[in-house]
């Protein structure tokens, strides 16, 4: 059986715990990062809408949360635009508009715009996106919000075989890791593009594109060319999350990808911590903190007997006592109406519980 010691273990890898684990590890403190694999956020765009933000707007720390993951995210070389007292009306690809106030750069530039000529391209046989519907009926979506903006529609195709059904998911890898297919996706964008101003295409810019590459690949397309999140899995929502992964691991979270955790190991109100299902033998983290950054979907690694949480993140048991002093709660599970509050709510916990665990250092040495 391993042995490793950390001042900081974090479980699950969603927003939530992404968020946690650059909080602490910008403290200088040893991290690990658990994970079965990523959160559900990678299902969605990534951006945060702006009722999202009005319904937390009463929660302590909320500003100074966003502004620290917005952070985070540019250092990842994925930033955000936008801010939490504005927003935008940004397409999707149900082709309706939603109000949102953050979001990736290649989303944000997305809003309708009066006078801007902008064309929707589709790819020939690429499911769940029809770029003829969305032009028809994102103009008319327009127009019930104030704007003259007009979409017009075309499809381009590639030369070589993309596989039955095309999907967003196969487009975005060989964007990655062949230039020969970024080279003829740009001359197949460039002649589309003829004419028009704008250029907004389904999320298909690469699994881990930073902001610069997308940025180059704009230059030499000659036009400015924006993603459409489209249904899951959700090629932007994707790319923060390798962004962000990518950016931990250079700071020197160390990562167990695909690793459930067996046991928390709690003794006298104080977590010492846990084993985790590593190939061919458990591996077990000894650790200051912990934070429990799960979706509500996931079964608690603290086991049956957690029962809600108290003022300071800490689980609680059947009976409202503290489960473990420096265990920390996060992510959607906190709150029974998570669904509303998205991404907002999980950077906010992420970044609260972070801190907390952060300021336990040394205190609860196993």
């Amino acid at each position: 059986m391993g042995t490793n010691r950390y001042d900081v273990v974090i479980v699950g890898a969603g927003l939530s715990g992404l968020v946690a684990a650059g909080v602490t590890a910008h403290r200088k403190l040893k991290v690990a990062l658990v994970a079965t694999g990523p959160g559900s956020f990678v299902t969605g765009p990534g951006w945060l809408k702006a009722q999202e933000i009005l319904r937390a707007s009463a929660a302590p720390a909320l500003g100074e949360a966003i502004a620290y993951f917005c952070e985070l995210a540019r250092l990842a070389g994925c930033p955000y635009a936008g801010d939490i007292l504005t927003a935008r009306s940004l397409p999707s690809v149900l082709g309706d508009f939603h109000s949102v106030a953050l979001a990736p750069l290649t989303l944000w530039n997305t809003e309708p715009r009066d006078g801007i000529s902008t064309e929707i391209v589709g790819i020939r046989g690429l499911s769940g996106f029809d770029e003829n519907f969305m032009a028809e009926r994102l103009t008319e979506q327009a127009r019930l919000i104030g704007s003259n903006c007009a979409y017009a529609a075309r499809q381009i195709s590639f030369s070589r075989d993309m596989g039955v059904p095309v999907t967003t998911l196969r487009i975005a890898e060989c964007f990655d890791r062949d230039p020969a297919f970024r080279a003829e996706l740009i001359h197949a964008l460039r002649e589309a593009a003829s004419g028009f101003a704008r250029i907004l295409v389904p999320g298909i810019l690469g699994l881990n594109s930073s902001a610069e590459q997308i940025a180059e690949f704009e230059r030499e397309l000659g036009c400015v060319v924006c993603e459409i999140p489209t249904l899951p899995p959700s090629i932007p929502g994707l790319r923060i999350y390798h962004r962000l992964e990518r950016y931990l691991h250079k700071i020197g979270v160390e990562l167990y990808r695909g690793f459930p955790v067996e046991q928390v190991e709690i003794h006298d109100g104080v977590c010492v911590g846990m084993r985790v299902a590593s190939p061919g033998h458990s591996l077990r983290l000894h650790c200051d903190s912990v934070v429990v950054a799960i979706g509500r979907s996931s079964a608690s690694p603290l086991g049956g007997e957690y029962a809600g949480y108290d003022q300071q993140m800490r689980p609680l048991n059947s009976t409202g006592s503290v489960m473990a002093r420096n265990v920390f709660m996060a992510g959607s599970h906190l709150h029974s109406d998570a669904g509303h509050h998205g991404n907002v709510l999980h950077i906010l916990t992420g970044y609260r519980a972070g801190i907390l665990a952060a300021s336990t250092r040394g205190n609860h040495a196993a």
